[in-house]
């Protein structure tokens, strides 16, 4: 995956920019609030849909302007080959090669992006939501059976939980369960088969590039020992107590370790953004190798808070994934990148040469 031009309309500060990034490594120059991040927060709206920065796709758009566009044109033998995303006053809207009606998983699986930012480390001390986003990001690119059975899943969830709000009668709330262990039961599988692939890649890389002994466990979103439907019947006064569904893959954690110990309670907030740095090279690596194809990797001011050292093990990492980077700093002075890029400097939201 790489793209090959880059345009950009009245986001944020960007009023119109257009690049034709190099396949490798590009880095994006300036001083703070000249757009560098902005840039970023493009590309990451063209693979994800929505932003990194702000609740609400309208907040980005530039002061004055009905909507913004991005756009991208894709190497020429991939299919898709353009997509585009347009999101405004009237709603939002995508474009996969000429054709409008896209859905937004179809917008994802086009181009996988993944993002390492100054907050990177909550993917280590936020909640489990965080990690679950962050592992359910990568199942759905190589487990095809999986959205549809997210979706099933959260079908029932809602469904339940509404009967269980609104009646203490069994068979009402027990008439949701056949779908709900359905899709349970694939979304289970298909995140047990991603970790146990991921897990060690991570851990290697955790050694590599932190010098630490890190892993990673899957756990379902029930007791261990127990099968799901087990754990429904065992549950069932608490969730009609609760009004809600307690179990489930809803309720699912990645468990992070370093030295047998939670990842949270043992690094400095540095050694946590490089943890999870590692996590998202990791699935980078192990989603580009499934697909047979490189990722996108999206990197905003990588020195913040990371000493000489911690910083250039990180970007030598960087460097050596397969993936198409888009990094930002101050100047090309404050990076050690190893090896040839492409610099992009901006000012004021514009870029006025390629250096």
């Amino acid at each position: 995956m790489a793209v090959t031009e880059l345009q950009v309309r009245n986001l944020r500060c960007l009023s119109e920019v257009t690049i034709e990034p190099d396949p490798g490594l590009n880095l994006i120059t300036g001083p703070n609030a000249s757009g560098k991040t902005s840039l970023l927060e493009a590309i990451y709206i063209l693979g994800r849909g929505r932003s990194f920065r702000a609740p609400r796709l309208s907040a980005v758009v530039r002061t004055g302007q009905s909507a913004a566009v991005v756009f991208a044109q894709l190497r020429a033998e991939q299919c898709p080959g353009r997509l585009g995303i347009e999101f405004g006053n009237q709603g939002l809207r995508i474009q996969i090669d000429g054709e409008t009606g896209g859905s937004m998983a179809d917008l994802i699986q086009a181009l996988p992006v993944q993002l390492i930012d100054p907050e990177v480390h909550e993917l280590i001390q936020g909640g489990p939501g965080q990690r679950r986003r962050f592992m359910d990001w990568g199942v759905f690119h190589v487990k095809h059976e999986f959205l549809a059975g997210w979706r099933r899943f959260r079908r029932a969830l809602q469904q339940r939980n509404a009967a269980l709000r609104q009646s203490s009668d069994w068979h009402a709330i027990q008439a949701w369960d056949s779908d709900l262990l359905a899709g349970a039961q694939v979304v289970d599988r298909a995140r047990s088969e991603y970790i146990s692939e991921l897990a060690p890649i991570f851990s290697e890389l955790a050694a590599k590039i932190l010098n630490v002994a890190a892993n990673m466990q899957y756990r379902a979103g029930w007791v261990d020992g127990q099968t799901y439907p087990e754990a429904l019947i065992a549950g069932f006064e608490r969730d009609r107590a609760l009004g809600s569904t307690q179990t489930g893959p809803h309720r699912a954690e990645l468990v992070l370790t370093v030295d047998d110990s939670p990842a949270r309670h043992r690094l400095s907030r540095g050694q946590q953004k490089m943890l999870a740095a590692c996590l998202i090279l990791a699935q980078n690596a192990l989603v580009g190798s499934m697909l047979k194809k490189p990722m996108l990797l999206l990197v905003d001011e990588p020195a913040a808070e990371l000493d000489a050292a911690h910083l250039d093990a990180l970007i030598h990492g960087i460097a050596a994934a397969n993936a198409q980077v888009f990094m930002t700093a101050l100047s090309d002075h404050v990076l050690p990148v190893p090896g040839s890029c492409r610099t992009f400097h901006v000012e004021h939201g514009q870029i006025p040469n390629l250096l």
